[in-house]
């Protein structure tokens, strides 16, 4: 009986001193990128012809812009031939402006236009969460109507209520629509969007031209 007692002593002794088993450990780590995307299109219209009423503030079309930069995005907005334009090139001046809601730095305020006039350029001012899902801006015009044309020679705003710029009051450039020649008269658009800072690339960040008559 001693002896057996001595025995379990040992046995209990040797279990105390076994190294304890390790725990095992895995890590994985997953990552993705997402590349600079922005877009823009036209949100209304099937294609780039639109037709347009004389003598007052109107929507001409809805432009659907998306993009992802960082930096945020950068929109350039041009018109080819400052005011619309006859075969003959006779001329109609008109105001102009962007109304996007959701970023209004993006947009711009009625402005005059004349030949050779620089594009407008805007920002989104940094990423929008609302600019990658895809925003809305609204582009208007406010053709000049009564203006006999002439520098100085005085006239009104295509809508009085509306009144936009001062530049059909001088009309420099050519008579309002209520005194200009019979015919059609024509102005291209092209708008551009692109990440704010960056150097523009190629890929599908632009609509134009925009053809309004």
């Amino acid at each position: 009986m001693r002896t057996y007692l001595i025995a379990a002593a040992t046995a209990a002794a040797a279990l105390l001193v076994m190294p304890a088993v390790s725990s095992a450990q895995t890590n994985v780590t997953v990552s993705t990128s997402v590349t600079n995307f922005c877009g823009i299109g036209l949100a209304n219209v099937a294609g780039g012809n639109v037709a347009v009423a004389n003598g007052a503030r109107q929507k001409v079309t809805t432009l659907r812009m998306s993009c992802n930069a960082a930096t945020g995005a950068k929109l350039t907005s041009s018109a080819a031939n400052g005011d619309f334009k006859s075969a003959a090139g006779k001329l109609i001046n008109y105001d102009w402006d962007l109304s996007v809601p959701e970023i209004p730095s993006l947009g711009f305020a009625a402005t005059d236009t004349y030949p050779g006039k620089p594009a407008m350029v805007t920002n989104s001012g940094g990423y929008s969460q609302k600019l990658a899902d895809g925003i809305y801006g609204d582009l208007f015009l406010n053709l000049c109507y009564n203006v006999p044309g002439g520098s100085g020679l005085g006239g009104t705003q295509g809508d009085p209520t509306n009144p936009g710029s001062s530049g059909c009051a001088a009309s420099p450039s050519g008579p309002g629509a209520a005194s200009a020649p019979a015919g059609t008269y024509t102005e291209i658009f092209t708008f551009s969007l692109d990440p704010a800072g960056l150097q523009r690339k190629r890929g599908p960040t632009s609509v134009g031209p925009l053809l309004l008559y």
